[in-house]
């Protein structure tokens, strides 16, 4: 993979840890993250099934310029969104085995193309490459309540 190094200078005050009440909180969090990223970022989600990525990601979009339905990828490897500031790639991993699998799949053009790309179910790669973007970590508290760490790679 082609090594793409993003710059320390971004205002940071997205980063850190949150706890979002409700689905609602979760979709103007991502959409508030959106805000911060800029054309070729990849952004790693990591979280159990229900830990709230998809709803980030569709928030994400919104506050990107997406219009309309924004869905679950886990059936579609790759799902593609034109927004206001540009295009949004979404790939679920959910179905890969490692690192292999995904080398595998020749997404380098999603992935260091001109767009934005989510990558949910990060957490099934062996390992991130650092330097490409930001972690997006879920976990589920209970009650509707989610704990998310944002986290520049």
């Amino acid at each position: 993979m082609a090594k793409k190094r993003i710059s320390k200078k971004r205002d940071s005050s997205i980063l850190g840890r949150r706890i979002t009440g409700s689905a609602e909180e979760t979709l103007r969090l991502g959409a508030e993250f959106a805000k911060k990223l800029k054309q070729g970022d990849i952004v790693f989600l990591k979280g159990k099934l229900g830990s709230g990525k998809t709803t980030f990601v569709k928030g994400s979009a919104k506050g990107f310029g997406v219009r309309g339905l924004v869905r679950s990828s886990s059936f579609i490897l790759v799902s593609e969104y034109k927004g206001r500031r540009g295009r949004i790639y979404h790939i679920d991993l959910y179905r890969l085995k490692g690192n292999r699998d995904f080398e595998n799949l020749g997404l380098e053009e999603f992935l260091f193309g001109e767009g934005i790309c989510f990558v949910e179910w990060a957490d099934r790669l062996d390992e991130i490459p650092s330097n490409y973007g930001y972690i997006v970590k879920f976990k589920w508290l209970g009650d509707n309540k989610r704990e998310i760490k944002i986290k520049r790679i």
